[in-house]
């Protein structure tokens, strides 16, 4: 887990849907799957999605 949080050491703590994908080197159609399908937590506020940065730690080590 910590190689993760340091490998993300220069992100922001709270990630766009945009910001996500580029971390996890996915499209736009698999973020939203992920998110839709409750396997990575995000927050739809002011018309935009949101991912904290620990949740994004989480399903990567989750997914390893």
């Amino acid at each position: 887990m910590m190689e993760v949080q340091n490998m993300l050491d220069n992100t922001p703590d709270t990630l766009t849907l945009k910001e996500l994908q580029k971390v996890l080197k996915i499209g736009k159609n698999t973020a939203l799957r992920l998110v839709h399908e409750d396997i990575i937590t995000g927050h739809w506020i002011a018309g935009k999605w949101l991912f904290l940065k620990e949740d994004v730690i989480e399903y990567i080590c989750n997914s390893r």
